[in-house]
């Protein structure tokens, strides 16, 4: 029997076939009295129960189906408040509701779908009229002692075994993780730490920890919350994943990281943004990290993550070095380049530092770029001939330059200017093209950074590969009056194939006049009666050395010749020159690249008859 509120009631019938003798008759058991009115003291009957948010409110289910009572996300570590709310058959809230024993309000998983019966936690409560048929019911830090990812809120009377089920379920979280260990640690950094892997190739480990031992969710990377070793943050990218906790532990030991140097997770690097995957669809709780809950009701973050920064990882170095061809290059002589010139052809090219990906890592630079760009042999260059690609012959080897490389590291990229010389070949050859290719490589801390072989320089539409030429010096011997100054010739010359010719491209070649010896004097000249003036450089092939006019000394005319001697490298012991009325010490030459022997040529003033036949200056 039920009512529908606590008040008096009278029993009655009617529609009786025959009317009873003595007339319908009432005893009320409780009071033992004959009487057809009893009193209704309790609540109006409990159907079952609800679970919601504190505050929020109420929807009838059975009338509407579709409207939602939630219970939003929680978290370990916060307390937190729910409703009770008593239901009547029809979905109303039973507002006279009183349990005489009061209710055990639990926690449970509800990994059937349905109120399990594994308890997270629970309460007693009582509940009384007053409560109207809704009854907060608050869970303290201390009554939550594990996080589950699916719960739901089952309240039974103790008295009546009156159950019910909340209608949504809802995770309780962790707090956060805890980044517990990573390899390689370093705990100060240095661009010199080791061990070294390769950005995007060599793999790291991590393990973090929710202090939990029920968390079984798989935790992730945030790339945009990396610290590097100069403390920005980093726009390397972590690659790799954790495998699922175990015992509130999980760990990966595949991680790679893009980038070059150290870096570390910052506050939240590591985090879980599924765990409470049950409240996300609906809404039930925020995007963000908040741990202890903000508004009315409480809503707590969908994430959690690690709280403090962790250690630092690496030493990571770049997987690979990349060359990418300049268009243009400097010959060793405006069009050309002698062989044995030095400094002689000059490259300009790309140098990037790569990770696996083939992408430029941006933080191998300053101290952390340990390829050092002005050493010539740290490229591997090597020369061969442009026209079959086939390796230099006749003992022409490419060779370092007198003039080191060039080039700074910048986010991993550096403009290289590399100068190189091809040694003289051991006899004559005609003039070649040449293509160089340069294949980088450092050795840092026992593991070689190296790259693939590639062309410094690829000829753009309409040019061509650098061409070198084997040369030669020629002094022209030359004659005229002891009376007027003598211009020498001194000539460049390349074997063109058949025999040497004059270079007419050749307008950079110079000759310091010290480096000219006046040697063997004959006849009636002596040194320094005729002194060397020099012209440099040569135009189209030619330079010419002035000599002056040795005139006639006390009657007699300084008749005779010298021979002049292009040093081309060092000078000999005792050479002698004549650049003013003093003789002076012969200096060494620079232009090795003409061969190893000096050229020679005459000077006669006087003895041949003059080639000039007439000559008057008008004025």
């Amino acid at each position: 029997m039920q009512g529908s509120a606590a008040a008096t009631y009278t029993l009655g019938v009617s529609g009786l076939t025959k009317t009873p003798l003595s007339g319908v008759k009432c005893y009320n058991t409780t009071t033992n009295a004959q009487s057809c009115s009893f009193t209704f003291t309790n609540t109006p009957c409990v159907n079952t129960f609800e679970c919601m948010e504190n505050t929020l409110t109420y929807n009838n289910r059975t009338s509407n189906p579709s409207a939602r009572n939630p219970l939003y996300t929680k978290a370990i570590g916060a307390s937190f408040d729910v409703d009770v709310v008593a239901l009547l058959a029809n979905g109303a809230q039973s507002t006279g509701y009183n349990s005489t024993l009061g209710l055990n309000v639990s926690l449970v998983s509800d990994d059937s779908g349905s109120c399990g019966s594994t308890i997270i936690a629970t309460k007693q409560v009582a509940f009384a009229a007053s409560d109207n048929g809704r009854k907060k019911v608050t869970f303290s830090v201390a009554d939550i002692t594990r996080p589950h990812p699916n719960l739901r809120c089952k309240v039974t009377d103790i008295a009546l075994l009156k159950t019910g089920c909340s209608s949504d379920n809802f995770a309780i979280r962790p707090a956060s993780l805890t980044v517990t260990s990573v390899s390689p640690q370093q705990l100060s950094p240095s661009n010199t730490s080791t061990p070294v892997r390769r950005a995007g190739t060599d793999n790291f480990s991590v393990t973090v920890s929710t202090n939990e031992p029920t968390y079984t969710g798989t935790p992730k990377v945030d790339s945009g919350k990396l610290d590097t070793h100069a403390g920005i943050t980093s726009v390397g990218q972590v690659g790799g994943s954790f495998a699922a906790a175990t015992l509130g532990v999980s760990s990966g030991s595949t991680f790679t990281y893009s980038e070059v140097g150290h870096f570390r997770f910052q506050v939240q690097g590591v985090y879980d943004d599924t765990y409470a995957t049950v409240d996300i669809a609906n809404g039930d709780c925020d995007n963000s990290f908040e741990n202890n809950g903000v508004g009315t009701p409480k809503r707590f973050g969908c994430k959690f993550g690690n709280t403090a920064v962790s250690s630092y990882i690496g030493r990571f170095i770049p997987d690979h070095f990349k060359v990418t061809a300049g268009s243009t290059y400097t010959d060793g002589c405006g069009t050309f380049t002698y062989f044995d010139q030095d400094p002689g052809l000059i490259t300009p090219f790309v140098l990037e530092a790569k990770n696996s990906a083939d992408v430029t890592t941006q933080y191998y630079t300053g101290d952390y770029a340990l390829f050092n760009l002005s050493t010539w042999t740290n490229y591997s260059f090597e020369a061969k001939s442009a026209s079959n690609n086939q390796a230099l012959t006749n003992g022409a080897t490419l060779t370092a330059s007198s003039q080191s490389p060039t080039g700074t590291w910048g986010a991993g990229i550096a403009n290289v200017r590399a100068a190189h010389k091809i040694t003289r070949p051991n006899t004559a050859v005609a003039p070649q093209t040449v293509k160089i290719s340069a294949q980088p490589s450092v050795n840092d801390s026992g593991v070689t950074i190296n790259s693939t072989r590639a062309d410094v320089f690829v000829p753009a539409s309409g040019s061509a590969y650098p061409g070198f030429r084997f040369g030669r010096l020629a002094v022209t011997s030359a004659h005229g009056s002891e009376l007027l100054p003598l211009s020498v010739p001194i000539e460049a010359q390349y074997w063109n194939g058949i025999g040497y010719v004059r270079n007419v491209n050749d307008s950079c070649t110079s000759i310091a006049q010290s480096t000219i010896v006046m040697k063997n004097y004959k006849g009636n000249l002596n040194a320094c009666e005729t002194q060397l003036t020099v012209s440099s450089p040569m135009t189209a092939g030619v330079l010419r050395a002035r000599l002056s006019a040795p005139g006639v000394t006390g009657g007699t005319p300084n008749t005779g010749s010298v021979d002049l001697e292009v040093n081309l490298a060092a000078a000999a012991g005792g050479e002698m020159t004549c650049t003013s009325a003093t003789a002076s010490s012969a200096t060494n030459g620079s232009i090795p690249w003409f061969g190893g022997t000096d050229p020679v040529g005459r000077a006669t003033f006087g003895i041949y008859k003059a080639p000039i036949i007439y000559m008057r200056e008008n004025f």
